[in-house]
């Protein structure tokens, strides 16, 4: 059934996470740009920079991880939809013979 409220595409969903990427990125080399005013700011800065670099590579492991399932998904789907192909297929060209569907052809 057809729902009555559309849904972004995907290329669309993806433009608008790529607008978001680009504008944090933008902010973030305006950021590192600022200079630092003492070595406390600086403590702090480096302090921020090495936290946010660890929930970078915590977020780049997730999607590796979350891609690995998904590619092994997808494959399990390609498997059954070519099993089910080729078991349409035989159907079909039996047909003819008269072999009944759910029945093994002899």
């Amino acid at each position: 059934m057809a729902s009555s409220i559309e849904t972004p595409s995907v290329e669309k969903k993806a433009e608008i996470w790529k607008a978001r990427a680009q504008a944090k990125q933008k902010w973030l080399e305006k950021a590192l740009a600022e200079k630092t005013t003492s070595p406390r700011q600086a403590a702090l800065r480096m302090v921020w920079i090495k936290r946010a670099l660890k929930v970078v590579q915590r977020a780049q492991t997730t999607i590796k991880y979350q891609t690995g399932l998904v590619d092994a998904y997808a494959q399990h789907l390609n498997a059954l939809e070519m099993t089910l192909m080729s078991e349409t297929d035989q159907k079909t060209g039996s047909r003819g013979t008269g072999s009944k569907v759910g029945k093994p052809s002899s």
